[in-house]
């Protein structure tokens, strides 16, 4: 099964993430940058950085087991626990319901998953193998992240400012190539 990559804005949105681990901290931490409302259930946070985040008022935290009633008004939900049968029930669960979910580890229990990516502020890359290498969209994100150019950001305010200034259409498409020729070649 192969992901499409679709990019959206999940600014504002209600994340659930089931998991107190390095795991859950792992997901939570690549969420963050994208500003999300984020709420953890675990029984017990095993991962200190989870904490941090939680006193520096970055994510909420619920230390109790887990409830399906938590997902109820999440507009996305990661399942970050070893329990195969709670990451399948909580993706049976979320599909009636048509919530985006992902199941750490296990590609069969998710609807999306988490890509490898690079951001360089408004500039985002996504790679995926669709779970069946994550280690190997690692490397290539290494490997492309090596390959831009360290003004990348720059690039992009002065693409974004000729963009602003000319109306749409063939000739600011033709100014746009020509200013990417000039920077690339």
């Amino acid at each position: 099964m192969a992901f499409f990559p679709m990019f959206f804005d999940i600014e504002g949105k209600e994340v659930l993430v089931v998991g107190g681990g390095d795991i859950a901290f792992r997901k939570v931490e690549k969420l963050l940058p994208f500003n999300p409302k984020i709420t953890l259930v675990a029984e017990k946070i095993k991962n200190n950085a989870i904490k941090i985040l939680f006193q520096e008022q970055k994510i909420k935290i619920i230390e109790r087991k887990f409830l399906f009633s938590d997902i109820d008004g999440k507009d996305i939900v990661i399942v970050a626990v070893d329990d195969v049968n709670l990451q399948r029930d909580i993706y049976m669960y979320c599909n009636e319901k048509k919530i985006f979910v992902n199941s750490v580890d296990s590609p069969d229990y998710c609807n999306f998953i988490f890509p490898a990516y690079i951001k360089k502020g408004d500039i985002v890359i996504g790679i995926t193998t669709s779970g069946k290498a994550p280690s190997l969209s690692g490397k290539l994100r290494e490997i492309i992240e090596k390959s831009l150019p360290s003004n990348i950001e720059n690039i992009l305010d002065e693409l974004d400012k000729i963009r602003k200034s000319h109306p749409k259409g063939k000739e600011r498409q033709e100014i746009l190539i020509k200013k990417l020729r000039e920077i690339f070649e």
